[in-house]
């Protein structure tokens, strides 16, 4: 997590970053989502990551694109990972790759659904995604875009020094019938996906 601009900047510009962040990190305190804990009590909603439709046949409305976290989690045992923010060079060269490569193992150990969340606007999660050649139908891209979900987990974290706003933290967790089975706080993103997997 503490690496998330390291492969997009060098030299002074980098360790400025790296240092920023680990700074930035230590000094907010980490909390984990408690095993155990039922995600469908929130009342909060997730946008599906979309482009702007240009068309009368499809809505742009947040109303009529919004994800309730019954919708999401009821009868359904879902793999997911947060990110944060679409485009950083940790998300998009470390942390997302080894999703895509094991897409197929987490469905054969009956995963329904596999969720990229970021706290972003829905069109840049979007694009973000079809840049990387996702399969949307194999792993969802969900935006919580004021961060309320974050903030009412706690997971949200200031990267303004970064030009990043607030955002959320990395992490990964495996949610069954809306149960937290299996949460992580991540700190090495090429390896999630494994351990991840592993905890199905």
């Amino acid at each position: 997590m503490i690496v998330m601009l390291r492969t997009s900047v060098k030299g002074t510009k980098g360790s400025f970053y790296k240092s920023f962040l680990t700074t930035t990190l230590q000094k907010q305190q980490k909390r984990d989502i408690a095993i155990g804990t039922d995600l469908k009590v929130s009342s909060c909603t997730m946008q599906k990551a979309r482009p702007w439709h240009m068309d009368d046949k499809s809505s742009n409305l947040a109303k009529d694109n919004a994800v309730s976290m019954e919708t999401l989690f009821k009868g359904r045992k879902v793999a997911l990972f947060g990110v944060p923010a679409p485009f950083t060079g940790t998300c998009t060269t470390a942390h997302y790759p080894p999703y895509k490569a094991l897409q197929d193992k987490f469905k054969e150990k009956g995963i329904d659904e596999i969720v990229c969340y970021s706290v972003a606007d829905p069109y840049a999660h979007y694009n973000w995604g079809k840049a990387m050649g996702n399969d949307f139908d194999k792993i969802s891209f969900l935006a919580d875009v004021d961060g309320e979900w974050a903030k009412e987990n706690e997971l949200d974290r200031d990267y303004t020094a970064a030009s990043l706003g607030h955002r959320s933290a990395r992490f990964s967790m495996i949610v069954e019938d809306g149960i937290v089975k299996s949460f992580n706080m991540v700190t090495e993103a090429d390896k999630d996906a494994e351990t991840l997997l592993g905890q199905v």
